[in-house]
C-alpha cells in the first residue's frame, strides 16, 4: 500500500511522540512500533515505513564520520566518540583510513565537512602561493 498524505502525518505525530527535545529514543520507539497495529489496524504498515524514512533522514544527517591517515588505536576511537554529543551520539560514530589525508583528521556530518587534515592545509598554502 502506497503511503498517502494522511499516513505521512500520522508518521509525523508519531515521530513527535517518540522524540524528546528532536532527538529520537529507542525505547519509545520500541514500544509505538509494538502498539501501532492494534491502535491503526491495517493503516500501520505505510505509517511504519514513514517513520522509517523520517529515522533514516535523522541518522544519515546526524552520523558522524571520522577519516584519519592511519587506523585509530580504540582509546583514540573511544576518546573521539566520548566528544560526541546529543544527536551524533544517538546516530553514531563511523571511522575510515584514506592515506591522502597524510596527517590530521576529517569530520563529517551530514553535508557539513570540518577539514583538519594536513593534505586541506598543504592545498590552501598551494592557493595562497599560487595567488601571489
Amino acid at each position: 500500500m502506497k503511503p498517502t498524505r494522511q499516513h505521512r502525518r500520522e508518521a509525523r505525530l508519531l515521530w513527535k511522540s517518540v522524540t524528546a527535545d528532536g532527538v529520537p529514543d529507542a525505547e519509545r520507539i520500541r514500544a509505538a512500533v509494538q502498539t501501532l497495529p492494534q491502535q491503526i489496524g491495517r493503516n500501520a504498515e505505510p505509517v511504519l515505513r514513514c517513520l522509517a524514512q523520517r529515522l533514516e533522514v535523522y541518522i544519515r544527517s546526524n552520523r558522524i564520520h571520522i577519516v584519519s591517515a592511519d587506523p585509530l588505536s580504540p582509546e583514540q576511537r573511544q576518546q573521539l566518540a566520548g566528544r560526541t554529543e546529543g544527536a551524533a551520539a544517538l546516530a553514531g560514530v563511523e571511522f575510515s583510513v584514506d592515506p591522502a589525508v597524510l596527517g590530521g583528521l576529517r569530520f563529517e556530518q551530514g553535508y557539513q565537512v570540518t577539514d583538519s587534515t594536513l593534505a586541506r592545509q598543504l592545498d590552501v598554502l598551494k592557493d595562497m602561493l599560487l595567488q601571489h
